[in-house]
C-alpha cells in the first residue's frame, strides 16, 4: 500500500498535525511526509547526542541502565546490545490486538514527536517507520499492559521490535512475521543505537493515538444525537420554544448555544413541533378555559416538555463543551516532545524529566468516557418516552401500530438500551486517579492513560448502538405521523433509514436490524443527510 500518488500529502513538523489529519492518516492511509525543516533539526540533535556518547557523558537511557538500573552505567561499546535488550524484554503486552487504525494513529504521532527534533534518532531508522506507515506494514500490538507512566512503554516496543525484524504484523491482509515483510516490502531492519529503542516506546503514544481517533466519533455522535432530539420533538409533538436563540444567550455556554442552534434548525418546517403561533394559541385557550371555569382546571395540555426534550441544549451543550476541551488537551499532547531524556541543540543541553508521563492524556479522556455515558443517557430517556404510552402523546404502545399486545413491536429493543447504559455507568469511573506504584518504586504515581483511552473507545462503542435503538424507534414514530407534517429534515433522515432497514410493520428478528442502525450511526451518515438537507454545516 504505497500512496504516494494517490493521496494527499501530510507534512509532520511537530508543531502543526490536527485531529483531522490524524483521521486521514489512520483511516485512509493518507501518505504522510517528515518536513525538510524537522529533517535538519532531527540531525542536529543526533550529531549533538553521538558528539556526547564519544565524550563519555552520563546520560540516562544512554550511557546508563533504565528506570531502577539508572545507576548502572554502560559502556559504549554495549548500547546496540542495550537497545535490543529495552525492546524485547518490554514487548511483553497481552490480549487482543489493536486496530490496524488505532496502529497507525500510534506510528504517525510516534514520528511526529521525532519531528520536533529533540529526540535523537537517527533519521534512517524514523524513515523505517515512515515506510512501514507509508506501505501498510502495521505491527501486531496486544492491548493489554502498558500503565502510562514512562508513556506507553510495552505497546510501543511491539511497533520498535517489528522494526528490528521481530515480532508480527499485518500486511497487505495477512498476519506475518516482520521478517518477512520487511523482505516483502524491500526493506531492511534496523539495528537500534544509542538512545534509538528509548526514543521509540518512551512516551504517550499509543494512548493519544487510540484516544484521538475517537475525537471525530464523539463529535459526530453528539450532532446525530442533536439530529434524534429534533426528530424526537416531532415524534412527540414537542415545543421548539426551549431552542430560541436569544434565550441562550443569558446562559452562554457555547455548547449549549451550538446545541440548540443545531436543534431548532433541524426542526424548521415541521408542523408537529409547537411554535410560537402554535404555543400562542394554545395558552389563548387555556386562558379561555380558566375563565369560563374559573377554578382549578386539567387542561390536558403542557406548555413545558420534561427535560427528555426541553434540557437537551444545557445537556447536550456540556457535552460538547468538555469534548472541547479533550480536543485541545489531545491536539495539544500529539504535537508534543513526550520522550526522555530530550536534545536542545539551540541550548547545548540535556533535559531529563518527565514528558512521558500521561496525566495530561489520562484525565481528558475520563472526561470523554463521562460525555459518551451522557449522550447516552439522553437517548436512553428519550428512547423510553417514545415506547411507554402513557408518555409517548399518542404513539402506539412500544411502536407496535394497530397490533400492540399480539405484537411486541420495539420491547426486546428497549432492553439492549436499559443493559448498556447500565454497564456504561459502571465502566465510566475514571482510570486517571487510580495509580498503582510499579518498577521498583520507579513508576510511583502512574497514568494509566492507555487504560482510560481503552474505556473511552469501548463506552463509545456501546452508546452508539444506544443511539441506534433510538433511531430505529424515532423511525417507527415517524412513519405514524402524516409525511407531509415533517420537517425536511426528519423526512430525509427517515427515508436515509429506509434504504436499509423497512418499516418494522410485523415482528421479525431483531439483532440485524439494530446492527445495521448502528452502522448507521457510526458512519456519521444522519449528520451528512440533516446537514445536505439544511445546506449548511451544523455547529
Amino acid at each position: 500500500m504505497d500512496n504516494t500518488h494517490t493521496q494527499e500529502l501530510i507534512s509532520l513538523d511537530g508543531e502543526s498535525l490536527t485531529a483531522e489529519a490524524v483521521f486521514r492518516a489512520s483511516r485512509d492511509s493518507a501518505f504522510v511526509a517528515i518536513s525538510p525543516s524537522s529533517r535538519e533539526k532531527m540531525a542536529a540533535s543526533r550529531d549533538m547526542l553521538e558528539a556526547w556518547v564519544k565524550e563519555g557523558r552520563i546520560m540516562y537511557g544512554i550511557t546508563t541502565g533504565f528506570g531502577p538500573f539508572v545507576s548502572t552505567l554502560i559502556p559504549p561499546s554495549y548500547q546496540e546490545e542495550l537497545q535490543k535488550n529495552l525492546i524485547r524484554s518490554h514487548a511483553a503486552n497481552v490480549g487482543p490486538y489493536f486496530s490496524k487504525e488505532e496502529t497507525r494513529a500510534a506510528m504517525l504521532l510516534r514520528l511526529n514527536a521525532f519531528a520536533k527534533g529533540y529526540s535523537a534518532i537517527r533519521l534512517e531508522t524514523a524513515d523505517l517507520l515512515l515506510a512501514f506507515l507509508n506501505k501498510g506494514i502495521h505491527p501486531r500490538i496486544p492491548q493489554w499492559g502498558s500503565v502510562g507512566a514512562s508513556g506507553d512503554l510495552n505497546p510501543s516496543a511491539h511497533i520498535a521490535l517489528s522494526l528490528m525484524g521481530e515480532g508480527e504484523v499485518e500486511y497487505g491482509g495477512n498476519v506475518m512475521t516482520a521478517e518477512a515483510a520487511l523482505s516483502a516490502a524491500h526493506l531492511t531492519p534496523v539495528v537500534f543505537r544509542a538512545k534509538e529503542g528509548l526514543a521509540l516506546i518512551n512516551g504517550t503514544t499509543m494512548m493519544t493515538g487510540v484516544g484521538v481517533l475517537q475525537i471525530a466519533d464523539a463529535w459526530a455522535l453528539v450532532r446525530t444525537a442533536e439530529i434524534l432530539t429534533a426528530l424526537a420533538i416531532e415524534a412527540l409533538k414537542g415545543s421548539r420554544e426551549p431552542f430560541q436563540s436569544f434565550a441562550h444567550l443569558a446562559k452562554p455556554h457555547p455548547g449549549q448555544i451550538a446545541s440548540a442552534a443545531n436543534v431548532d434548525d433541524c426542526l424548521d418546517g415541521s408542523a408537529l413541533a409547537w411554535d410560537k403561533e402554535k404555543l400562542s394559541a394554545i395558552q389563548q385557550n387555556l386562558r379561555t378555559l380558566m375563565n369560563e371555569k374559573n377554578e382549578v382546571v386539567d387542561s390536558g395540555i403542557s406548555v413545558q416538555a420534561a427535560y427528555t426534550l426541553r434540557a437537551t441544549p444545557q445537556i447536550l451543550g456540556a457535552v460538547r463543551d468538555a469534548l472541547t476541551y479533550v480536543t485541545e488537551r489531545l491536539t495539544t499532547e500529539m504535537n508534543s516532545a513526550n520522550d526522555n531524556p530530550l536534545f536542545f541543540t539551540d541550548r547545548s543541553t540535556m533535559f531529563q524529566g518527565a514528558h512521558f508521563h500521561g496525566q495530561s492524556v489520562s484525565l481528558p479522556l475520563d472526561v470523554l468516557a463521562i460525555s459518551f455515558v451522557e449522550i447516552g443517557n439522553l437517548a436512553e430517556r428519550q428512547l423510553n418516552r417514545l415506547l411507554d404510552p402513557a408518555r409517548s402523546n399518542g404513539l402506539s404502545p412500544f411502536l407496535a401500530r394497530g397490533r400492540a399486545g399480539l405484537r411486541c413491536g420495539l420491547e426486546g429493543a428497549q432492553y439492549i438500551a436499559t443493559s448498556l447504559l447500565a454497564e456504561c455507568r459502571a465502566l465510566a469511573a475514571p482510570v486517571s486517579i487510580q495509580s498503582i506504584s510499579s518498577n521498583g518504586e520507579n513508576q510511583d504515581v502512574v497514568s494509566l492513560g492507555l487504560v482510560a483511552a481503552r474505556k473511552a473507545r469501548d463506552i463509545k462503542e456501546k452508546i452508539s448502538y444506544i443511539l441506534a435503538v433510538l433511531l430505529f424507534a424515532l423511525s417507527e414514530a415517524l412513519e405514524e405521523q402524516k409525511a407531509e407534517e415533517l420537517s425536511p429534515v426528519a423526512g430525509a433522515v427517515l427515508r436515509h433509514v429506509r434504504m436499509s432497514i423497512r418499516a418494522y410493520d410485523s415482528d421479525r428478528h431483531m439483532s440485524p436490524l439494530l446492527e445495521t442502525a448502528k452502522a448507521i450511526v457510526a458512519s456519521g451518515s444522519i449528520v451528512t443527510v440533516a446537514e445536505k438537507t439544511l445546506g449548511k454545516k451544523l455547529a
